[in-house]
């Protein structure tokens, strides 16, 4: 990494923690019973996440201007590449890692881990969440009041899956083999599939990122500057595992049942686990 990089991920880290420590002060982080906190991961501004097989923390996108891929190393947080407008998405694959750009002529772009190369998948207004089908191709979320999930796939031009969606954000697959969908617009999630669209849940104001368990649980992040929530459905019922949470974005489940979460105004990403 470049001296300039390291110093400016450096000064931002100091700052985290100042500023973390003042809010942490008026709005204390407040877990369910049966939860518990494993790990505070300082880093600035973390947005969308993704671990590794093994279930580390691996990959993390910064709202930091310009917007940033990280990796986590034994040295310390890498930059990547960091040339692009606010992140959002975030997919590790076998071989590469795509991130969307969440802007009006964003973009969806792979990153070659063997090449260090960046390829533009498409473009499009406002690219967020991302899913990789079992058939290789890629689904992108568009947040837009008028939003679709487009369908992605190599030589082919994007071709609309789903249409109809009020700004739908994170995308996870369900053990069903069909897609949930965080619908902000309408605070909902969403499941499609080869019978059309159902609603899953409602009332989830200010819904943004969406993890979906193998037990069939779903994970919503609602996120708001001082009061989010990190929110766990299953069987038709919930249960808040944090609150107090300071604009909540990226959640992603580790094999071992615990869970990783961003926490972008408090500049850090918590790890979590039940009791």
């Amino acid at each position: 990494m470049p001296r300039r990089s390291r110093r400016a991920l450096a000064a931002f880290g100091i700052l985290a923690v100042a500023g973390a420590g003042a809010y942490g002060a008026l709005w204390p982080l407040r877990l369910a019973g049966d939860w518990r906190l494993i790990d505070t991961i300082r880093l600035p501004r973390p947005d969308s996440l993704a671990v590794d097989a093994g279930g580390r923390l691996r990959y993390v996108t910064t709202q930091t201007r310009p917007g940033r891929l990280l990796e986590r190393t034994v040295a310390g947080p890498q930059v990547v590449f960091g040339d692009f407008g606010e992140p959002d998405g975030l997919l590790l694959g076998p071989a590469t890692v795509v991130v969307t750009e969440e802007e009006d002529d964003g973009r969806v772009m792979e990153y070659d881990l063997a090449n260090a190369t960046v390829r533009v998948l498409a473009r499009m207004n406002s690219p967020e969440g991302l899913l990789r089908r079992p058939d290789g191709s890629l689904v992108a979320a568009q947040d837009l009041p008028d939003g679709k999930l487009w369908l992605l796939r190599d030589g082919a031009a994007p071709q609309v899956l789903v249409d109809g969606l009020d700004q739908p954000e994170g995308l996870c697959m369900l053990p069903d083999g069909r897609i949930g969908i965080a619908e902000s617009g309408r605070g909902r999630i969403l499941a499609w599939g080869s019978a059309g669209i159902q609603v899953l849940a409602d009332h989830l104001e200010g819904i943004d990122q969406l993890a979906c368990g193998a037990d069939g649980s779903l994970w919503a992040v609602l996120s708001h500057m001082r009061s989010g929530r990190l929110v766990r459905i299953r069987d038709g019922r919930r249960h808040t595992i944090a609150r107090h949470l300071r604009e909540p974005q990226g959640v992603v489940l580790a094999p071992d049942g615990s869970v990783y979460l961003a926490e972008t105004r408090a500049d850090r990403v918590l790890h979590l686990a039940p009791r």
